[in-house]
């Protein structure tokens, strides 16, 4: 990804994140998905 869509892939990784946390109320995240989103 040396292309400049480092961030794209980013924002693409966060949102199936997001999705699988929504789909599976167990899911334990890798990291607070929502404090980092509250952050940018």
């Amino acid at each position: 990804l040396k292309h400049g869509r480092k961030a794209k892939s980013l924002v693409k990784y966060g949102l199936e994140e997001i999705s699988t946390i929504l789909m599976r109320p167990t899911y334990t995240p890798k990291f607070d998905v929502f404090k980092f989103l509250s952050c940018t």
